[in-house]
Order: C-alpha cells, then structure tokens, then sequence
C-alpha cells in the first residue's frame, strides 16, 4: 500500500512537468580546463534543483531514470561524468597514480558542475540538493561543506568523510537520505553513520537485503526511487509527506 500511495502521489505531481522537460548534453569547463560532459534535465519553469554524481564503476547515465522522474516532479537536474569517465575529458584511470590523480581535481570539478547548475534560468538556488553513489557519496557530502546553502542530501552506498560527517553533525537543519544494501557491508556502514551523524528529524535511513551497490539497488528494490523523489519534494518545495 505505501508503494502504491508513493506512486499516486509521483503520478499526480508528474503531470504538471513531464510535457514541458527538456533533457541536453551539455559542456562544463573545469578549472583547469577540462572539458566535463554532462546531461541537463529542465523544467522550463522556475523551481528547485538537483545535482547528481555517479558512482565510479558507471557514469552520469546511471542517473537517466531518477534524473526524469525528478524533472517530471519540478526539479532542474544535472548529472555530470567526472573526469576520466564517460564522456568527460582527462586520462582514462587505468592506474592507481591516475585515479588518485584525478580524485584530488573532482572537488573543482564537482564546484563548476555546481556552479552550472545554479546558474541556469529557472533554478531557485535557495532550494538545491546534491545526492552521489559510491564514490559520489564523498563528493556530494564534501560538496555540501563548501556550500552551506545545499538543503538536502541523497547518499546511496558509500562513505561521506569525517569533515563531512562533521558539517552534518553541526548543521541540524540539513537533512540526509541514506540507502545500502546489508550485504554490502562497508558501504551499508558508511550510510548509516553519515545519516546517524545528522540531527535533523527529518533525515531517513533504508537498509536494504542483498548485496547491490549503489544505483542497482532501484531494480532490486523499486521503493526506493519512488521514495527518494518523494522525500525530495517534501525538502524543497514542502510537497509530497506521506504521513
């Protein structure tokens, strides 16, 4: 039954939105100028907005499904490749020099995707949102302690650092989503104290059985995309609490 309320209330909300989306690749130059490819989903009307981060064994596509059903609710929504993945520029991480090489520029990279995001027509940047997988969890969380204007994050199976869990600890109006799989230890661990490490009563935690990671988790368990664009909307436009 909660699945079903869910999803009436995504069908209602989505008609409003889904004719007027519009969904373009787009150009980012990182700060040393690197091109980084990204997919922008707009509403072509003023509201909130949401940058996602892949996990490092996939790309911003991994994001398409959520991405649209996000857009189809009111969200402007960008998901970027991040260097050495995709269609992004830098070297292919073929080694450990090269991906902890490119790990130390994804900060700069993930503050001009940002920086992109809020500056498109239409996106209210007192009402934005970033949310990662894997290794996109470390990058969103940190993203949000270089932007105390982020109101919500979204982590899925990863770790957010001790800086990160920190800033969420001292910020009690900043509420956080977590989701893992059980089996997937580390991962499930991680999520649980970044969510533990938040004081906002709104902040939510879902373990889920099996051992998916990351983006997979929505096949296995088809709850969980209904329920994070359901929350969302309850942060950033107040809409979509199911009591």
């Amino acid at each position: 039954m909660k699945t079903l309320l869910l999803a009436a209330v995504l069908t209602c909300a989505a008609g409003m939105y889904a004719a007027e989306v519009q969904k373009k690749d787009v150009d980012i130059k990182a700060p040393d100028g690197i091109n980084l490819k990204g997919t922008y989903f707009s509403v072509g009307r003023p509201g909130p907005a949401m940058l996602l981060l892949h996990q490092c064994n996939m790309n911003r596509h991994a994001w398409d499904g959520l991405a649209e059903d996000l857009a189809s609710n009111g969200f402007n929504v960008l998901a970027i490749d991040f260097r050495g993945f995709g269609e992004s520029g830098g070297e292919k991480l073929a080694n450990p020099a090269q991906r902890a090489a490119a790990r130390q520029k994804w900060p700069g990279d993930v503050d001009a995707a940002y920086a992109y995001l809020t500056s498109q027509k239409g996106v209210d940047q007192s009402r934005v949102a970033v949310g990662g997988a894997s290794c996109g969890v470390t990058q969103s969380a940190d993203l949000a302690t270089r932007h105390p204007e982020i109101k919500a994050l979204m982590l899925l199976s990863g770790t957010a650092s001790d800086a990160a869990k920190a800033y969420i600890a001292g910020n009690p109006s900043l509420p956080v989503f977590g989701a893992a799989s059980q089996g997937d230890a580390g991962a499930a661990k991680g999520i649980q104290e970044a969510v533990a490490a938040s004081k906002d009563p709104k902040s939510i935690v879902k373990i889920y059985p099996g051992t998916e990671h990351g983006v997979p988790m929505f096949a296995k368990n088809p709850d969980l995309e209904l329920m994070i664009v359901v929350w969302l909307k309850a942060q950033l436009t107040g809409a979509g609490e199911t009591h």
